[in-house]
């Protein structure tokens, strides 16, 4: 069992809390005092805290006391298709955060300024950034890479430059990932990558330091945890965080095991009020490492053995397995419904079960995690299950498919077996940044424009626009009679000059070019509410608390549309972002590296800057620069 003076006196608070306040605890924490010298004892009167046991009492698991508008919540990965929901307090947070420094240092030394990048590959993920008050000057970002890993290789290499100089921490997976497609030697140097989340085996961290020539170490992480443990140098042992975590390694009844001896991982986090989990199994098998260890740390090393379960999917003769837990972080991570994982012959396949075949993105990760579990030769294929409902037919549940970067290809195929013998429908066009997967941001929509020859009005207009969405996550059908688009002359030449043909021609349906003084006289409007726009948001009094990433789009968007109205008014039929970025700086437009900054921001192709930093502020500084640009040239 883990523990000193300090912490047996955090357990002892944190019981007496528990038992004060703590509905589920109430009547399980015998009565009388707790001290540090009988913690150790009330605690393990207590019974094993199981999944089911939080999955059933979380209302009665959370605290009376205490904010709760202030904290977080927390969903883990679900091994049996139902995650936990957990909630942690702002002191369980700060927490985390100086166990994760604390590590760093460790291998670093200095008290420097740190400059820590969390990357994921999971599309509903939210790249953010802020500097830490406590430890001081410690720059934290998290940055979803499912974007940038669209970009072409040469482009996608360079913006992992950002990361040069930076500690990494990041999932196995996505590293294995990361190492399937940078190869060795990448040129991209970070000063320490930090795995955490999931089990990895040592052949991952040699493919990781050939990549990324710097050192590899580890953190024994749990969502409704924490940092709990950091391993030992590379030895794959573990120093428990007695700041953050109490540990022990129990048998089936919640009996102490002694060292060397194999059990339950016990968790019971030392500093989150908001939930407390007294004696947590997840299914984390260990054992104590006996003998004092060469790093002269005091306390008991942990080996993590098996992780979550030793029942193993799929496995190798060297005894390295799938198991549920990779599974079905495999399906959360990567947003795909992944049912199963079967052998066929010398390869594994991966079957799921959504509407929809499994993107790039989807597939390259899957084969790096499988690969980083069993071996780096292995053939790894995706499979779609034989009973997921179809694309191109109705959703077989209320929740639409998600998008995660379809082929224009497939969206246009399926609005075309909609819209094909529909009375009224003159043509119709799959439109903007979808055609172009290095363009779309978070805040993208799937645009298809629907030209009819009829009232857009009409009730079943609505009706057929309103069935298509519910099909679709981020859909928006634009259905417009063909007078529609000579309204909005900068749509129209985007119509004619971006889109993907799903039904007839815009040509047949008398969609036209506009005229240069038609676009001329809507730009002048255009920048005055475009300055507008911008000076406001640049203005406002809680710039700290805005989304730098929005605000990078935002202002990207006013670039590009800038640019758009000023090439049209010359007489140029292409209006794509990459096409009117290229033009930018012959254009004379001011800082036109700043406006390819704000766009790679804001499709997060590069990290976030901090809310409220010059850079934050520069995006929309530049985009308003821009815009006044045009209003001078028109």
């Amino acid at each position: 069992m883990s523990g000193g003076p300090s912490a047996s006196t955090a357990l002892a608070e944190l019981l007496e809390y528990a038992r004060r306040h703590v509905p589920h605890y109430q009547s399980l924490v015998p009565p009388g005092p707790v001290t540090g010298e009988n913690a150790l004892a009330v605690l393990r009167r207590l019974p094993l805290l199981r999944r089911t046991a939080v999955r059933s009492e979380r209302p009665r698991l959370w605290s009376a006391e205490g904010d709760a508008r202030r904290w977080r919540r927390v969903h883990t990965t679900g091994t049996t298709g139902a995650p936990l929901e957990v909630v942690v307090d702002d002191a369980a947070q700060q927490a985390e955060l100086a166990a994760l420094v604390r590590h760093v240092r460790r291998h670093l030394g200095g008290p420097d300024g740190l400059s820590i990048t969390h990357l994921t590959l999971h599309l509903a993920s939210t790249s953010r950034a802020s500097i830490s008050p406590d430890p001081p000057d410690v720059a934290l970002v998290k940055w979803n890479l499912s974007r940038a890993w669209q970009l072409p290789d040469d482009e996608f290499r360079a913006a992992l430059e950002e990361l040069r100089g930076k500690v990494i921490t990041v999932m196995p997976s996505v590293m294995a990932a990361l190492c399937d497609r940078l190869g060795p030697s990448s040129g991209v140097e970070p000063r320490l990558v930090v795995l955490s989340g999931e089990q990895f085996t040592d052949g991952l961290r040699e493919r990781i330091q050939e990549t990324f020539h710097c050192p590899v170490t580890a953190l024994y992480t749990l969502a409704e945890a924490g940092i709990v443990a950091h391993e030992c140098g590379e030895s794959g042992t573990y120093h428990v965080e007695e700041k953050g975590a109490f540990l022990e390694v129990v048998g089936e009844q919640g009996d102490p095991l002694p060292p060397g001896v194999v059990g339950d991982v016990a968790v019971t986090p030392l500093v989150n009020r908001a939930m407390p989990l007294l004696r947590y199994v997840n299914g984390d098998k260990g054992a104590w490492v006996d003998g004092p260890c060469g790093c002269r740390l005091p306390g008991p090393r942990l080996r993590l053995l098996a992780a979550r379960t030793q029942h193993a999917l799929v496995s190798e003769p060297s005894g390295r397995g799938v198991r549920r837990i990779d599974l079905a972080k495999l399906s959360r991570q990567l947003d795909l419904g992944v049912s199963r994982i079967v052998r066929d012959g010398d390869d594994v396949v991966v079957e799921h079960d959504d509407p929809h075949p499994a993107t790039d993105l989807q597939r390259s990760t899957i084969a790096a995690a499988l690969r980083s579990l069993l071996g780096a030769d292995l053939t790894v294929r995706t499979r779609r299950t034989a009973g997921a409902p179809s694309a191109a037919g109705p959703p077989a549940d209320p929740n639409p498919a998600r998008p995660a970067f379809l082929p224009p290809e497939d969206i246009a195929a399926w609005a075309h077996g909609v819209l094909r013998d529909r009375p009224g429908v003159l043509a119709a066009v799959l439109t903007g940044s979808t055609l172009d997967p290095a363009a779309v941001s978070r805040f993208s929509d799937i645009d298809i424009t629907v030209v009819i020859d009829d009232d857009p009005c009409q009730e079943h207009w609505y009706a057929l626009a309103a069935a298509m969405n519910r099909h679709l996550a981020t859909l928006r059908v634009n259905i417009t009679e063909a007078a529609g688009p000579a309204r909005s002359p900068l749509v129209a030449c985007r119509l004619l000059a971006e889109r993907h043909p799903v039904v007839g021609t815009l040509e047949e349906a008398g969609v036209t070019w506009p005229t240069a003084q038609v676009l001329a006289n809507e730009a002048g409007f255009w920048t005055q509410n475009a300055e507008s726009v911008l000076w406001t948001r640049l203005t406002a009094a809680d710039r700290q608390r805005s989304d730098p990433v929005r605000d990078a789009w935002l202002a990207s968007r006013f670039c590009l549309d800038a640019l758009r109205y000023r090439l049209s008014c010359d007489g140029e039929r292409v209006t794509a972002a990459r096409h009117v970025l290229r033009r930018a700086q012959e254009l004379g437009v001011p800082d036109a590296a700043g406006i390819r900054r704000a766009f790679a921001v804001g499709r997060e192709h590069r990290p976030p800057p901090a809310p409220g930093s010059p850079e934050a502020d520069g995006s929309l500084r530049t985009a308003l620069a821009c815009v006044r640009w045009l209003g001078r040239s028109l």
